[in-house]
């Protein structure tokens, strides 16, 4: 009984910390910085859905991210429309697209769904990069400023950005410990443990890991939105490239593939050392940023193979 008081206090103590965190630090950086931690944890959270709980590795969820971000943006610049109808039909988009890379791989073994994925985010890529008559190409879209406006997620400050991405956080943090909790976390693991013998038990393997994909598409476009938004400028290479895949898993892998708490400690440690490395060796996304990855995995899997949450799991 004490132990649960004490752990609803502290929960408690950490929600007043965070909805006061914009009032307490008014410093636009740190603001953007705990933005982005925010962004990242509830991307892995959707990514682990897939790469962790059904050990189907992607490596192109920037597609879904790409997605979201440019039907939003291209919905505000050429119809008017706000980006909350523009990022829905981005949400729907990216779902479609996840079923067509999923639907053929996943009837498959091996390498097939990372290959596809691969190729699906280049495939994206490289679509904005052709089309430059609409989409900016290699220029990017600048976003045109309409003043504090949340029907086009446009504000003065970064607080309303802040708050946005902390709700959607807590949002899918909980859709995501439902899941895990429910017959499609198990069905997942027990896919993820031997999925031989998961459809000798009757598991319908090629729905499950469809559903979780579709799950997945759908929240990382959404995270594209907003970030598309919150930075009022998106590229092909910025929302789209090899990077920004492999940055989304790498924040899972290190924080605990297939844990529901791996992908939050993962983004703190991750996006912090990525932003810290922007603030005082310039920015590190031409390349050297993989540099930054494979170092931090490989110190990571060398002392805690099963990611730096299972530093707080009770053996």
């Amino acid at each position: 009984m004490k132990k649960d008081v004490k752990k609803y206090l502290l929960t408690a103590v950490a929600a007043v910390l965070l909805l006061a965190f914009p009032l307490l630090v008014d410093n636009l950086y740190i603001q953007h910085s705990f933005f982005m931690i925010f962004l990242f944890a509830t991307i892995g959270l959707g990514w682990n859905l897939i790469g962790g709980y059904g050990a189907q590795l992607s490596l192109g969820h920037a597609a879904f991210f790409a997605v979201g971000a440019y039907t939003a943006v291209l919905f505000v610049i050429y119809q008017s429309l706000t980006p909350l109808i523009g990022g829905l039909v981005g949400v729907v988009i990216a779902v479609a697209v996840a079923g067509l890379i999923g639907y053929p791989c996943f009837r498959l073994r091996g390498p097939y769904f990372t290959l596809a994925t691969i190729a699906a985010g280049e495939i994206v890529r490289t679509l904005l990069l052709h089309f430059q008559d609409f989409t900016g190409g290699a220029n990017g879209i600048p976003l045109p400023y309409k003043g504090d406006n949340f029907l086009f997620l446009q504000f003065s400050s970064k607080a309303p950005y802040y708050y946005l991405a902390l709700a959607m956080f807590v949002v899918v943090f909980f859709l995501v410990r439902y899941l895990e909790h429910a017959k499609m976390g198990r069905y997942l693991a027990a896919i993820r443990e031997d999925q031989d013998a998961a459809e000798s038990l009757g598991v319908q393997t090629h729905k499950v890991k469809m559903f979780a994909l579709l799950i997945s598409a759908a929240i990382t476009a959404a995270c594209g939105v907003l970030y598309a938004f919150s930075v009022s400028f998106i590229d092909p290479d910025s929302v789209a490239g090899l990077n920004l895949s492999i940055e989304i898993a790498v924040v899972v892998i290190v924080g605990g593939i297939g844990t529901l708490w791996g992908p939050v400690i993962g983004s703190v440690v991750v996006i912090f050392l990525t932003e810290m490395t922007n603030l005082y060796l310039g920015d590190i996304r031409s390349g050297a940023s993989l540099v930054l990855y494979g170092l931090l995995l490989i110190l990571v899997i060398s002392i805690r193979p099963q990611g730096l949450s299972s530093f707080f799991r009770r053996n």
